[in-house]
């Protein structure tokens, strides 16, 4: 066995061992700056957070414009919505899809603004047409058929569709898609002059003012 001659020790040169600790000392101020870089932004985003979450930033006021048949406080407890909410945890499009739930709601547009206000703009849908429940109470329909609720007297112009079935408030009424096609291709002259749209055993039929009827068979046609 041939064992290797013992090295002698070597003195360092005094460049290399200052080169080696310049380095060694650029690596620790990079550290610290990273450091520090890492620890201003971690406080800054908290405090952010945290101002976020302060009354300033309060939902304070909830406006609503257009509402008529759902009444402003309706439409502001469907939104979810109160004061006192963080206004930027208020969702839009959440909002939208809670308030268009309601029946006479068919379009809305939700905006936050500064100083804690949000906004509430709905269009209305319009009634076309009345349909009867069990109890023989007419309610109010739109052009899509949705039920909108009770007709409360309100029926002058429109016309009464018989059998289809209601349903409740905010749901499609059942039976109505051929009736409602038919008295929207209708002329304001001949639909002034319907009493009732009937849809009956598949067929539909206009029963007219002056004891007249039309019949245009099956709905599928």
């Amino acid at each position: 066995i041939v064992l290797d001659e013992p090295r002698e020790l070597v003195d360092e040169d005094p460049r290399i061992a200052e080169r080696r600790r310049s380095v060694e000392l650029g690596r620790r101020r990079r550290r610290r700056r990273w450091s520090l870089a890492v620890l201003v932004t971690v406080t800054v985003i908290a405090g952010a957070w945290l101002i976020t979450r302060t009354a300033l930033f309060d939902v304070d006021e909830l406006r609503v414009s257009g509402a008529v048949h759902e009444s402003a406080d309706e439409v502001v407890d469907a939104s979810g919505v109160r004061p006192g909410d963080q206004i930027l945890d208020v969702d839009p499009d959440a909002v939208v899809a809670r308030v268009s739930a309601l029946p006479w709601i068919e379009g809305v547009v939700v905006e936050r603004r500064l100083g804690g206000v949000v906004t509430i703009a709905v269009t209305e849908r319009t009634a076309v047409a009345t349909v009867a429940d069990p109890l023989g109470t007419r309610h109010l329909v739109d052009a899509s058929g949705r039920l909108l609720g009770p007709a409360d007297g309100a029926t002058t112009g429109l016309v009464a569709l018989e059998g289809v079935a209601p349903g409740a408030p905010g749901m499609s009424v059942g039976g109505a898609e051929g009736p409602l096609q038919l008295l929207a291709v209708l002329t304001p002259g001949v639909r002034s002059q319907v009493e009732a749209l009937v849809a009956e055993e598949g067929t539909l039929e206009l029963r007219l003012s002056g004891r007249r009827t039309a019949r245009f068979g099956a709905v599928v046609d």
